[in-house]
């Protein structure tokens, strides 16, 4: 597995990918891809689309990247398939404070739920699990969504939880029921959102 530094452009929302070196990932001549660029341009910049526990990624020439048998990266698929899946593990991110358009995500003081309005945060654990992600509680316990789709803390088992990195310092969570986490009008987090939108969107 290979280490690369995630940028993502500001106006475009696409992605760019950085070597430990310095250098880009780029579209060049017959759909390969090398990280011989110096500078961000329009080769550099690639469309992430979230599938659950992988991602696929889509170059400039509007085709899907996928590893040819010799390890070469090339974007030349019209469709994803297996070899155009790709997992992503962050890394450099072993602790979660999520702050959304209300206030931070902190522990709720007389329930099991968690509250996405308060002026103060709390500090989750974030434990990757093949793609998707476990949130732990100081306590040592897990979030999970109840069937309600509220957000719960005080889980014995993990549950996953998948980060869409969509924005510049943004971040949207999936639920396991495939819904994104928002905080209501109430001020309570939960898993109930149908698309990202201002009110699903978290500076991590």
């Amino acid at each position: 597995m290979e280490t690369f530094q995630m940028e993502i452009d500001k106006e475009t929302k696409k992605s760019m990918f950085r070597t430990n070196g310095g250098s880009y990932w780029t579209l060049v001549t017959h759909g390969e891809i090398q990280s011989t660029a110096t500078e961000v341009e329009v080769n550099t910049k690639f469309e992430i689309e979230w599938r659950g526990q992988r991602v696929a990624l889509k170059a400039s020439n509007g085709k899907y990247l996928c590893t040819k048998k010799n390890g070469q990266l090339s974007a030349v698929s019209d469709a994803v398939g297996d070899d155009e899946l790709f997992l992503m593990k962050l890394i450099n991110r072993p602790m979660l404070i999520l702050s959304g358009e209300n206030g931070f995500v902190c522990h709720h003081k007389n329930s099991n739920t968690l509250d996405a309005n308060r002026s103060v945060y709390d500090i989750f654990s974030l434990i990757f699990n093949d793609g998707a992600y476990n949130i732990k509680s100081a306590s040592g316990r897990f979030w999970y969504v109840s069937g309600s789709g509220l957000v719960c803390s005080d889980g014995e088992k993990p549950e996953d939880f998948f980060l869409e990195f969509v924005e510049h310092g943004r971040v949207a969570i999936k639920g396991a029921n495939g819904k994104y986490l928002r905080g209501d009008q109430g001020g309570t987090l939960m898993a109930d959102g149908t698309t990202i939108d201002a009110s699903s969107l978290w500076e991590y």
